[in-house]
């Protein structure tokens, strides 16, 4: 095992601890799980199914790719991620729209500070190699596009929850 898969276990080993520890701050009876009524369920239910076939249509496009021999320039493993994240975007995106994207126990502001620092710390390194001109790994981009892929995805659940709070507000003063 190189040193990059090395650092990249170890990173996914503290950010799940970290995680647990953030969902018992975040949440607002303490629990790590979060808490949905049952048509927040059947709707989740739906966002994970759309979720899933994009995963699955993006990674049938990435086979493609590569049976056709068309070399992009970016890691392979990067590419993977940007699967992960399309799939993560479509359940986010889902859920905000159907009003889902929050559980019963949430609390709204606290997860609002932790995707404020989880920004931050992915912009960072970003920003970091971006001005030391270390983006590519032998001729392709590398693992500061998996910050990068992190930022868009949050800018854009990030849009979509002032977009809908913005609706939700006009039509609640239209009525």
């Amino acid at each position: 095992m190189n040193a990059t898969s090395y650092g990249f276990a170890v990173g996914l080993i503290i950010g799940l601890i970290a995680i647990i520890l953030l969902f018992k701050y975040a949440n607002r009876d303490g629990k790590i799980k979060t808490e949905y009524d049952e048509r927040q369920k059947a709707v989740r239910g739906k966002a994970y199914k759309y979720a899933f076939y994009t995963v699955v249509f993006a990674q049938a496009i990435l086979m493609w790719f590569n049976m056709t021999g068309l070399d992009l320039p970016v890691a392979d493993y990067v590419l993977q991620f940007i699967v992960i994240i399309a799939g993560c975007t479509v359940l986010a995106t889902y859920t905000i729209w159907n009003d889902v994207y929050w559980g019963l126990n949430n609390d709204h502001k606290k997860y609002q500070i932790i995707f404020a620092i989880a920004f931050v710390l992915n912009i960072l390194p970003l920003v970091m190699n971006i001005i030391h001109g270390s983006m590519y790994e032998d001729g392709k981009l590398g693992m500061p596009m998996l910050n990068a892929v992190v930022i868009i995805m949050m800018v854009i659940v990030f849009a979509e929850l002032l977009i809908k709070r913005f609706a939700d507000k006009y039509t609640d003063e239209e009525a």
